[in-house]
C-alpha cells in the first residue's frame, strides 16, 4: 500500500494499526514502541507527521520508514528504505550491501 500519492499520516496510522493488531496490543504490556517515522529525502531520521500534516509521498522521493514494537518494555525496531524511481536503485543496493556487511 506504500506508493506515490499516499498521505504520510494515513500511511503511519495504517502501519501502527497493523502493528497493534499483530502484537495484540495490551496497554503498557505490549504495543507500539514509538511513533512511526517516515523521513523523506534530506530528513535523515525521526520525522513523524503531526495531526493535520498533509505530506504526500512522491515518485521521486526516497523515504526511510522506521517503526517499533514493544513487549514488556523491550523494543524491537524495524526500518527500511523505499524509492520508486529506478534512478535510486544503486542507492538501495548500497544500503542493502552495507546492512548485510554490518550483520556479518
Amino acid at each position: 500500500f506504500i506508493k506515490p500519492g499516499i498521505d504520510l499520516t494515513d500511511m503511519c496510522q495504517r502501519l501502527e494499526a497493523k502493528n497493534r493488531e499483530l502484537i495484540q496490543e495490551r496497554g503498557l504490556e505490549r504495543g507500539v514502541g514509538f511513533p512511526t517515522g517516515c523521513s523523506i529525502n534530506h530528513i535523515a531520521a525521526h520525522y513523524t507527521p503531526n495531526p493535520g500534516d498533509k505530506v504526500v509521498l512522491q515518485y521521486d522521493d526516497v523515504m526511510k520508514v522506521d517503526f517499533g514494537t514493544q513487549v514488556n518494555g523491550r523494543i524491537i525496531d524495524c526500518a527500511w528504505t523505499v524509492a520508486f524511481n529506478p534512478k535510486f536503485d544503486p542507492l538501495l543496493e548500497a544500503i542493502k550491501a552495507s546492512t548485510d556487511a554490518g550483520i556479518r
